[in-house]
């Protein structure tokens, strides 16, 4: 048996490194992610995807019966009977409603505005008919309005209908739209302008089945504590009476608990029963109306009430069905206690630390998936059975988050052990490919720079400030040649010389060093006014472009290498950049390199040029400007 240790938990974890020490600092890590990703969850971060999720499961949920809601819906051929008019018929509304509540339903909504008159005579039928009703059974109907925001009172306020009797019969049927355009919540309560609280469509319907009179809605909707008794689905089925809390009701957005698909309820054409009713004939006692929330819409082509929802595109009246269905239900869709959310989250993330100690990356991910595919599964069976979200979207996060620190820890080690022997962008090609860097011959681009008064500069400035100029000058001129993609391969006392198209592929890289160089003079310009402002002298520096194709790869001893391009491009490039002097020019490109261009940069021809080291002299041109930003 080993030696005890005797250092503690605490002292353990600092000052040792055993495996109890590293499980301890693996729970730590664990605990951090989680307390973040709870952090990032709390503001709202995540709200996108967590409706993604509940998008998902309502698709996949199978279809939920609601038998106690039933539509009627007045469609294409409804439509051309009634000759194509709009608003509809009012008389057309008022028969339907009359053999619909001579049929026995609890309650008949009509999602149809009717803020307009229409004809005097059909809009009296109209009335007639509610008036008839409402003595016999009252909030037996009810319509359809807007609520239309109210900017100076900060309430909404309802577009009246077409009749003052009419007034206490409407609940408002528009719904916010999501950033898809999607209808997924609903809000069974408004703030009124002036005061009190306006109904929703659905409240206003769920409150007529009730039997609560209109004006009784009103007040108890107006008070600002209490409940309303409303109907509710019990768990066996039947349909029973209890309060909602006005709080519950108007403190927040009710997600949309859609049961299934379009055409998930019974639904019957208008048509055949207004002809049913107008005929005389007496409904059935056993008909499909009987004891039935009805919901009366329009689902003609010309109505425009179509919207897209998680599981399709739907009529507005089938969304006011679901809107039903939901305060029937009583599925808010509310979280659990944030503590148990916690909770989950701790045992994912710490499950996962502590098992990365043991386990390779491949396994860990499967492991983190299978924990995370757990909590999927309960978060569906939460949703279907109690209608409670349980986040499993923050669990996932943190696995990821942890997943992906831990990659990246490997790859900084990785970067610290081989990043001496080549440059970042090679390394970035091993960690990504973790191809050989043996060598290979491409086609490049060779930029190389030179400063002009470099020496004179010296003897006239301290070493310090010159120094300090020319780590401001290296400074400005990599950031310039890293942001065209380039390669910075190495610095020769004041030059600089950058590859275009090594190690990584780049189509554009003639273009892209093209850039590169007339944007280091601009570079330097602006270093220059500064300088001068600080009495330091100017500098001038000389630029030469080549393109061709050379040797790339990684060189040098066992024990110091380096990724270098070599071969007669990088020769000529140098030997180029010394005609800057001579000829007095910023920028001389060749003509391989202008060939590449084309059209794309403007420039002066300098001649044929002998080089050395060459037996064809090389073409070379002065590059004036860019044509292309």
């Amino acid at each position: 048996m080993g030696r005890p240790d005797r250092s503690g938990p605490l002292t353990g974890t600092l000052r040792g490194s055993g495996p109890r020490a590293r499980v301890l600092r693996a729970m730590l890590v664990g605990l951090l992610v989680s307390v973040a990703v709870t952090g990032l969850s709390r503001t709202g971060v995540l709200a996108g995807w967590e409706t993604r999720a509940v998008d998902a499961f309502l698709f996949l949920r199978d279809r939920v019966p609601a038998p106690e809601i039933v539509l009627v819906v007045v469609d294409d051929d409804a439509f051309q009977a009634l000759g194509q008019r709009q608003p509809l018929s009012r008389r057309y509304l008022a028969d339907l409603a009359d053999f619909l509540l001579r049929s026995g339903a609890r309650v008949v909504a009509f999602d149809v505005v009717i803020t307009t008159p229409s004809v005097p005579a059909e809009d009296q039928a109209l009335l007639a008919t509610v008036r008839r009703w409402s003595r016999v059974r009252p909030g037996c109907l009810v319509f359809a309005s807007l609520a239309m925001p109210d900017a100076p009172g900060g309430g909404y306020a309802l577009l009246p209908p077409f009749s003052p009797e009419l007034r206490e019969l409407v609940g408002f049927a528009n719904a916010p739209l999501g950033a898809d355009g999607a209808i997924r919540r609903f809000t069974p309560l408004l703030p009124a302008a002036g005061g009190g609280r306006l109904p929703a469509l659905a409240l206003a319907t769920l409150a007529g089945a009730a039997g609560l009179q209109p004006r009784e809605l009103a007040e108890r909707i107006a008070a600002p504590r209490g409940a309303i008794a409303l109907p509710v689905r019990e768990h066996d089925g039947r349909i029973g009476i209890a309060e909602a809390r006005l709080a519950q009701l108007a403190g927040r957005q009710w997600r949309i608990d859609y049961t299934g698909p379009p055409g998930a309820f019974t639904t019957f054409p208008s048509e055949p029963l207004v002809a049913l009713g107008r005929g005389g004939t007496e409904p059935d006692p056993d008909n499909p109306f009987r004891d039935r929330i009805v919901l009366v819409g329009a689902t003609f082509a010309e109505s425009r009430d179509i919207f897209p929802t998680p599981t399709g595109l739907m009529a507005g009246v089938e969304i006011q069905a679901h809107m039903v269905n939901t305060l029937l239900s009583r599925r808010t869709l509310l979280p659990p206690p944030w503590y148990l959310n916690v909770a989950l989250l701790a045992a994912v993330c710490v499950s996962i630390s502590v098992l990365s100690l043991w386990l390779r990356p491949g396994w860990l991910a499967l492991v983190g998936l299978a924990l995370v595919g757990a909590l999927v599964a309960a978060s569906y069976q939460a949703y279907t059975h109690g209608g409670y979200w349980l986040d499993f979207l923050a669990p996932l996060l943190g696995t990821l988050a942890y997943l992906q620190g831990a990659h990246v820890l490997r790859r900084r080690r990785l970067r610290s052990a081989f990043g001496q022997y080549v440059s970042p962008q090679v390394m970035d090609r091993v960690l990504r490919s973790g191809a050989p860097l043996g060598g290979e011959v491409r086609q490049v681009t060779v930029l190389m720079s030179d400063l002009r008064g470099f020496a004179a500069l010296s003897e006239r400035l301290p070493p310090e400030v010159v120094s300090e100029m020319m780590n401001e000058y290296f400074t400005a001129m990599v950031d310039v040649i890293l942001a065209h993609r380039g390669l910075v391969q190495d610095f020769i006392g004041d030059a600089i010389m950058a590859v275009y198209g090594a190690p990584l592929d780049d189509p554009e890289h003639c273009w892209h060093a093209a850039r590169t160089a007339v944007e280091m003079h601009a570079a330097l310009e602006a270093l220059n006014r500064r300088w001068a402002s600080e009495n330091r002298g100017p500098l001038a520096m000389g630029i030469a472009v080549n393109t061709g194709t050379a040797f790339a790869g990684t060189l040098g001893a066992p024990r110091k290498k380096k990724y270098a391009v070599l071969g007669d491009t990088v020769n000529t490039t140098s030997r180029m950049e010394g005609l800057n002097r001579d000829l007095g020019t910023g920028i001389l490109i060749s003509g391989a390199a202008l060939a590449a261009l084309k059209d794309r940069v403007v420039v002066r021809g300098r001649g044929s040029v002998p080089v050395k080291g060459r037996r064809e002299p090389v073409d070379i041109f002065e590059l004036l400007s860019l044509r292309e930003a």
